[in-house]
């Protein structure tokens, strides 16, 4: 049977210049080796997801119990086997074993990964000067239908919905309003009852000099509002609003 690389003293060294190997989980599955789509099996999706969506590293156990918890320890360990044995060889090349540990080696980038890095500059004020906005647009395997990736994907969702609102806050401080619209409107299409995407859109349209467009979203969510929660928008957005009516009159 065809195995994960041994990685310990005597048991195979990384080859040098290497094909990076990049693996996508947001707005669905794919794999990459040096650029080149490669067709990865149903199972050996499952193993490489899981082990990225826990650090890229795993004890063996563990990650057949989260893939697999409703199969005894040894039928998981024996699926994760024939996702090893069902990989191409050079996916399965980028794969470790040291011990009872499986790993993703150096050559991996995990577009997940980079998405968090990216939204935790956002936060901290350190992001780079071009962000992939993009990173930000799916929400984490969309289409799979796993128990396991309930709070994964929930967590990923807010993530990104807090990174598109500080790229928008970002972009109205640095006098970019229209990236601004931009950036706000893709967290109001992913979750229009958002309130603080709302208000950022509104901020952006009037930074934009276009009020009437604030006040047109204001008024779309408004009624959005009452249709499903019955409730008005809050303080501080109809303060924006309201003085945003009155330089109008002006």
């Amino acid at each position: 049977m065809r195995s994960i690389r041994d990685n310990r003293p005597g048991g195979g060294n990384d080859r040098e210049g290497a094909a990076p190997i990049r693996l996508q989980l947001l707005g669905g599955f794919s794999v990459t080796v040096d650029g080149e789509p490669v067709d990865v099996a149903p199972s050996a999706q499952r193993f490489l997801a899981g082990i990225a969506l826990l650090g890229g590293s795993a004890n063996r156990t563990h990650l057949a119990e989260t893939l697999w918890p409703d199969s005894p320890s040894k039928r998981g360990l024996a699926n994760l086997r024939s996702a090893v044995w069902r990989m191409p060889d050079n996916v399965r090349e980028g794969i470790e074993k040291v011990g009872l540990v499986v790993r993703l080696d150096h050559r991996w980038s995990i577009d997940l990964d980079t998405a968090a890095r990216e939204a935790l500059g956002l936060r901290t004020g350190t992001r780079p000067e071009a962000i992939d906005r993009s990173l930000f647009g799916n929400d984490l395997l969309p289409d799979w239908d796993e128990h396991w990736l309930i709070i994964r994907r929930e967590r990923h969702r807010q993530l990104r919905l807090h990174a598109l609102e500080d790229l928008a806050a970002a972009q109205i401080t640095e006098g970019r309003a229209l990236d601004a619209v931009d950036s706000a409107l893709e967290a109001v299409l992913a979750e229009p009852l958002r309130e603080s995407a709302q208000l950022l859109l509104v901020r952006a349209h009037i930074a934009a000099g276009n009020r009437c467009a604030a006040l047109d979203q204001f008024e779309r969510f408004r009624e959005l509002l009452h249709a499903e929660l019955d409730v008005e928008p809050g303080d501080e957005l109809q303060a924006l609003v309201a003085t945003a009516r009155g330089q109008r009159r002006h």
